[in-house]
């Protein structure tokens, strides 16, 4: 009979407002919120358990956020310094296994099936893992071990913070099939009322409805929510090298205040073809297709792409596509919105064909954006930015 793999998952607690406690020592202890901006249109990203105790939780309006936590302390959230502890995490994860799994920036997935007597078993590596992870970086994590993904990521939310749960196969129809049916990974909101409506609120009624019943309901996904809800789950742990490429790179952004303002709507789309080049160069990839989405005051919401030849990973040519398609678009309404995303990616982008006339000017372009990049990975995202986004920070402020 073929051994089980052993499947330990990882789940920083309040992982940002975790960094920022850490960060900033005076923050420990007190209601810490870390929201995308400080504007009232954003959500909540983290919650501390501090805050958690008042309600809050991610996802929250900030304008709720702060009428359940007055005295909360509200923090625009640093990507950059969340990415950076995050590698340095898997970094110490792959100390105790090559196989690790970066399923998110707060969660990682480590097959230690091969390594885990080693540590004197798997518990005791899952201990040694939490004990490493809290002296290097202040951090606490929960740990769920299982002899597969759903298994183990189940088991890492079962006792939260800083927990430490195993679910084996031994224990599907006793501890998992008893839980309710949205601690179901794949299980959203949407998923959950509607098998509400069939009159499922356990995994194991999800896991006794025939397949068929399923994908009438949820089509091809049927059958995936029928094993998830079996404790079945073949799928493995797929180290960076074995990822598949990304299919499109994008960002988005929501204004304040709805706008008609060129210059301001204009900045912010050099600010996202920027943030989205600089993401292609760092994975080595270019695209073919601009797309551009604009939501309106109204909330209806328009995308439109163009293919205008070439790959592009540089913010003017990327720029210049987007710009183009919001001249066409705009209809002179206010936008609440706008996101810019590359894609028909090429991973090893050739050297672009040039015409003789621009080739000068490219190449010089070129430079200057490597000149950045380096920059930037030295010193961080804002050390240098374009100078309109200077200018529109100025006016904002």
């Amino acid at each position: 009979m073929k051994q089980d793999r052993i499947i330990i998952h990882v789940d920083m607690d309040a992982f940002f407002a975790s960094v920022e406690q850490k960060t900033d020592p005076s923050l420990e202890g007190k209601p810490v919120m870390v929201c995308g901006g400080l504007e009232s249109r954003t959500v909540v990203a983290a919650a501390s358990y501090e805050a958690r105790e008042y309600g809050i939780h991610a996802g929250m309006p900030l304008a709720v956020a702060r009428v359940k936590c007055p005295n909360g302390i509200f923090i625009e959230g640093d990507p950059q310094k969340y990415i950076y502890t995050s590698i340095r995490l898997n970094d110490l994860y792959r100390e105790f296994t090559p196989i690790v799994e970066e399923f998110s920036i707060d969660e990682s997935f480590l097959d230690v099936t091969d390594v885990a007597e080693r540590y004197g078993g798997t518990v005791e590596m899952a201990g040694q893992i939490k004990s490493k992870v809290n002296e290097r970086f202040g951090l606490a994590c929960s740990i769920g071990i299982g002899p597969n993904k759903i298994l183990a990521k189940t088991a890492s939310k079962l006792d939260k913070p800083d927990g430490l749960t195993v679910l084996s196969r031994e224990d599907v129809p006793t501890k998992f099939k008893t839980l309710p049916v949205g601690k179901l990974y794949g299980v959203g909101e949407e998923t959950a009322k509607k098998l509400e409506m069939l009159g499922v609120r356990t995994i194991g009624q999800l896991a006794d409805l025939p397949v068929p019943a399923l994908k009438k309901v949820f089509g091809v996904i049927g059958e995936l929510l029928h094993d998830a809800a079996n404790g079945i789950d073949n799928s493995p742990v797929l180290t960076q090298a074995e990822q598949p490429p990304p299919k499109s790179i994008g960002n988005e952004y929501t204004f304040q205040r709805d706008t008609r303002d060129e210059e301001v709507i204009h900045s912010v789309l050099l600010g996202l073809c920027s943030k989205v080049a600089r993401r292609l160069r760092k994975g080595g990839h270019a695209g073919r297709t601009v797309t551009l989405k604009i939501r309106f005051s109204d909330f209806t919401t328009i995308s439109r792409g163009n293919t205008p030849g070439g790959c592009m990973d540089l913010d003017k040519e990327i720029f210049d596509v987007a710009h183009e398609i919001l001249a066409k678009a705009q209809k002179h309404k206010a936008i609440r919105l706008l996101g810019v995303s590359v894609s028909n990616l090429i991973h090893t982008p050739p050297e672009k064909q040039r015409s003789l006339f621009d080739y000068s000017f490219w190449k010089k372009y070129k430079k200057v954006i490597e000149s950045v990049d380096k920059a930037r990975d030295k010193y961080g995202e804002r050390a240098v930015v374009w100078a309109a986004l200077i200018k529109r920070e100025r006016n904002a402020g």
